[in-house]
């Protein structure tokens, strides 16, 4: 049995909020194409990971960035653990505005890209619309490897749920029954990945919002 509850888990993401730690998907500057949510426990410990594929031009260019915000019980984590990987390699980002072809590798994997093919988004940069251009195909390259995520979580830990798509609580709306911004603890999809951590029991979470991880949800083309 568990020895942590679903009100503390709760607590411990609206906490990260408050600290403005918690995943928004619409900041400045930097924009969400795609999402992941990996929940990992035993009775003693859980660990909650977002996976964001971001284009953050002012901090890596055009260059994808995996972005990944962790939230657990446990003090070397507790209500925010931040880091960024780079899936993606850019052989020719310098001279990219230049070019015809982008050159690329995907975890080691060589291609190439006509810069022509890419759908130019009104608004958004190069990057954010290269990666838009490279989800359909290589997604889950570009998302975090096993090895990857147990860089964060040990393996005493096991791995109880993995979501695609969920409904993302808008923490940076207006909850305008509770008078105040959105927190992660007004989801309901929130509510039951807490559940699912506390129990062990990956059927508890049924999907009964609308999925909103998609950045057309978030972000206008």
């Amino acid at each position: 049995m568990a020895i942590y509850t679903v009100d503390e888990i709760l607590k411990c993401l609206d906490k990260a909020h408050s600290n403005l730690d918690f995943p928004g998907f619409i900041k400045v500057n930097i924009y969400m194409v795609s999402a992941r949510l990996t929940g990992f426990r035993n009775d003693h410990y859980w660990i909650l990971l977002f996976e964001e594929l971001v284009n953050w031009y002012g901090y890596a260019g055009i260059q994808p960035v995996l972005a990944i915000s962790a939230f657990s019980n446990r003090s070397d984590i507790g209500n925010g653990l931040f880091t960024t990987l780079y899936p993606v390699e850019i052989e020719n980002e310098d001279n990219y505005e230049d070019t015809k072809i982008l050159y690329l590798k995907i975890r080691g994997e060589s291609l190439s890209i006509e810069t022509e093919l890419i759908q130019q988004y009104y608004h958004w940069n190069f990057g954010f619309n290269l990666l838009v251009h490279l989800l359909p195909k290589y997604r889950s390259q570009m998302l975090a490897t096993e090895d990857e995520l147990r860089s964060i979580v040990s393996h005493e830990l096991l791995q109880i749920i993995q979501l695609d798509n969920w409904h993302h609580p808008d923490v940076y709306g207006w909850n305008f029954e509770a008078n105040r911004h959105f927190q992660p603890s007004d989801a309901k999809s929130m509510q039951m990945v807490a559940k699912v951590l506390v129990t062990g029991d990956p059927n508890l979470y049924k999907p009964c919002e609308e999925s909103n991880v998609d950045w057309q949800k978030w972000i206008k083309a």
